[in-house]
């Protein structure tokens, strides 16, 4: 049977770096949690979220085992510069780094785009959203770099 990949593997490997930075509160919870943002949450944090590509694999028969990962950061900042502040944190942690996926050979996480920035409200601004989105590709293999 072909390894397809578990999409639960890919999140929780990049949850645990960025759970890892100090003073930075990401969502859903490390502990278990809320696993999405709660109301009357407080600003500045992140909520992340996950989204699984099959393309075409790296093998002659062409099945879909290869697996990329897009990872959305939703960056929520009191205002833009709190926004943008998390913004580079995050890339910090994540940019060109190859997570630990038993069984998979992983490319380093790259940065693939920006979204506009979001303001809750266009005249009284109580916070900003910048979401950011992040490509993981693996595929089977034990090889890690």
């Amino acid at each position: 049977m072909a390894d397809y990949g578990q999409l639960q593997d890919h999140a929780e490997a990049v949850l645990a770096l960025l759970y890892a930075q100090d003073g930075v509160t990401t969502y859903p919870a490390e502990t278990g949690g809320p696993t999405t943002v709660p109301v009357g949450a407080t600003p500045p944090y992140r909520s992340v979220h996950f989204a699984a590509d099959r393309p075409a694999g790296r093998v002659l028969a062409g099945n879909s085992t290869r697996l990329r990962i897009r990872i959305y950061v939703h960056h929520v900042g009191a205002n833009d510069d709190a926004a943008r502040i998390l913004c580079d944190l995050t890339a910090a942690v994540l940019l060109d780094v190859r997570v630990d996926i038993p069984g998979r050979t992983k490319e380093r996480i790259k940065f693939e785009q920006s979204r506009q920035p979001d303001p809750t409200e266009p005249v009284a601004q109580t916070t900003t959203t910048i979401t950011d989105i992040y490509v993981l590709d693996t595929w089977p293999g034990v090889d890690g770099s």
